[in-house]
């Protein structure tokens, strides 16, 4: 098959767009954890506290909602201050975010500029595709190891076990054929 020039410029932008996917479902990560972590485990214990007596559902998911609302209009670097502070993690996992960030912001703001020498050849652009997919699974891996140092607090929260996995597989199926029907 014969090299196609505009394919493999493609191509560096599809590897580009991946690399910056997985960044965002990081941050994503970072929101969730955060959810996890503060705002469900404040509504666990005052439930517990005082038995379910003064939870209100409608109340409840509004108050989510604006908590998710104010975690998806923070930056990066704010939702990883506050990702730092929290004592579940590891202080290894929390440089993993710190560089992180700093990778996911020069993808954002230097990335074509300083590889444009590379982008205008087809050894820099393999270059790049090897980076771009590197740091892809870079941004998963960390967004999963995220994940996995707060599985004790998804247990403490009832978000565990087959029961909860049930559940997730019973949201998903909905929310995937509602979006067929669009």
């Amino acid at each position: 098959m014969a090299y196609d020039e505009g394919e493999h410029i493609k191509e560096v932008f599809a590897y580009f767009g991946r690399a910056y996917y997985e960044a965002g479902v990081l941050e994503t990560g970072l929101a969730i954890a955060l959810m996890q972590s503060t705002f469900l485990s404040r509504v666990r214990d005052q439930y517990l506290t005082d038995r379910g007596k003064s939870f209100d559902r409608t109340q409840y998911e509004a108050e989510f909602d604006r908590f998710m609302e104010s975690q998806h209009s923070q930056t990066f670097g704010n939702l990883l201050k506050r990702v730092s502070a929290l004592p579940e993690l590891s202080d290894a996992l929390k440089e993993r975010l710190r560089e992180a960030k700093k990778r996911r912001d020069f993808l954002g703001h230097h990335y074509f500029r300083e590889r444009a020498v590379d982008f205008s050849n087809r050894i820099g652009r393999d270059k790049m595709i090897e980076e771009l997919h590197n740091d892809g699974d870079m941004f998963e891996l960390i967004d999963s190891d995220l994940c996995g140092e707060l599985a004790p607090v998804r247990e403490k929260l009832g978000m565990d076990g087959e029961k909860f996995q049930k559940y997730l597989a019973k949201f998903y199926d909905a929310a995937s054929a509602e979006s067929s029907a669009d």
